[in-house]
């Protein structure tokens, strides 16, 4: 056997003189020495990814490099969480499991199962497929108003969108033509632009449905991050609606202008459109493809209460139209929703 300090060859008996111990001590020695060289490389290889420029520099030059805090959170890994996770909730859970699993789910989030038209939980496959369950038409009679929720969920802010910035949390805003994209707004001295933007939290229905009698002539999808928007983290993330991950429906309605977005969120990797069924989200993409934006002309007409598509779990829809400045909200900062809800008391 080859001796590996002298060039020679040891002998067999040598070989079985070796103390264990002090193998024991070389071997975990090399592994300590592994670990921490692991450690310093990793970190420094952090800590200049953290450091360099990149595609979120671009969306928000202004405020992503002013706070630290924001540079650590913004680099962790949530889009691959939720694609792990995506996955994870696509795949079939023994029937046996189902009840534990979905109805355990079911009692933290107080999902509401008397309103399904399926209550038995052994029914569905899948988380993912439990997420969409299909409610009963008589738990959600779709309001005569103009202009309903588009989904179950809760108000986060409304109102009129000033000097062509959208609130989403007081004191936070951002630029329509950034969350949007380049649109053209009828300008008429009789109308003004509003907006209602809605939370729908894990444990509510996940499909959102037209809010209104309108066309739907340009889906838009913009790439980005899967920042959690939970109320209580908004307000920590400048901009956060315009670095997540989104589709923007642009179109008109009987007011003008008439935009509906579903915005993707932590663990809210597939965003699903009826009207675009080429449409995929949350894919692994090149650094150079994460400001890359994707429209597409469609044609789609909806009605209120129809449905338009569906989150693989909650997340946020905004909805930014134009209407008389008569028009009088029936609602308020806060608001639990149920879809096909009156939006408005009058005036539009």
């Amino acid at each position: 056997m080859l001796d590996i300090y002298s060039g020679g060859f040891l002998h067999p008996d040598s070989v079985m003189s070796i103390n264990p111990f002090l193998l024991v001590v070389a071997v975990w020695s090399w592994l300590k020495w592994l670990s921490l060289s692991t450690l310093i490389i990793g970190g420094g290889a952090y800590i200049g990814y953290l450091f360099t420029p990149d595609w979120r520099e671009i969306v928000d030059s202004k405020h992503y490099y002013s706070n630290w805090k924001i540079r650590v959170y913004l680099s962790l890994p949530f889009n691959t969480a939720s694609r792990v996770i995506g996955g994870l909730a696509n795949q079939e859970i023994p029937v046996w499991l189902r009840e534990y699993l979905l109805g355990g789910f079911a009692r933290m989030y107080d999902c509401r199962m008397e309103e399904c038209v399926d209550p038995d939980f052994n029914n569905y496959p899948s988380f993912a497929a439990f997420f969409n369950r299909k409610l009963r038409e008589s738990t959600r009679p779709i309001s005569a108003s103009p202009l309903v929720s588009p989904a179950d969920g809760t108000v986060l802010h409304f109102g009129k969108v000033e000097e062509n910035k959208i609130e989403y949390v007081k004191g936070h805003d951002y630029d329509v033509d950034k969350f949007l994209g380049n649109v053209e707004l009828p300008e008429k001295e009789e109308l003004d632009l509003y907006q209602v933007v809605i939370y729908l939290a894990p444990g509510d229905y996940h499909a959102f449905h037209s809010p209104a009698r309108w066309v739907a002539n340009q889906c838009r999808h913009v790439p980005g991050l899967l920042l959690s928007v939970r109320p209580t983290l908004l307000s920590h993330v400048p901009h956060l609606f315009c670095l997540n991950e989104r589709v923007v429906l642009n179109g008109s309605w009987r007011h003008g202008f008439f935009s509906m977005s579903a915005v993707a969120a932590t663990n809210v990797g597939d965003i699903v459109v009826d009207a675009e069924p080429s449409l995929r989200t949350n894919i692994v993409r090149r650094k150079t493809q994460k400001i890359m934006n994707t429209e597409t002309e469609i044609h789609a007409p909806y009605l209120p209460g129809e449905r338009v598509g569906e989150f693989r779990l909650g997340s946020t829809i905004v909805l930014v139209f134009q209407a008389p400045p008569t028009i009088k909200f029936a609602i308020k900062a806060g608001d639990p929703l149920r879809y096909g809800q009156s939006l408005v008391a009058d005036g539009v």
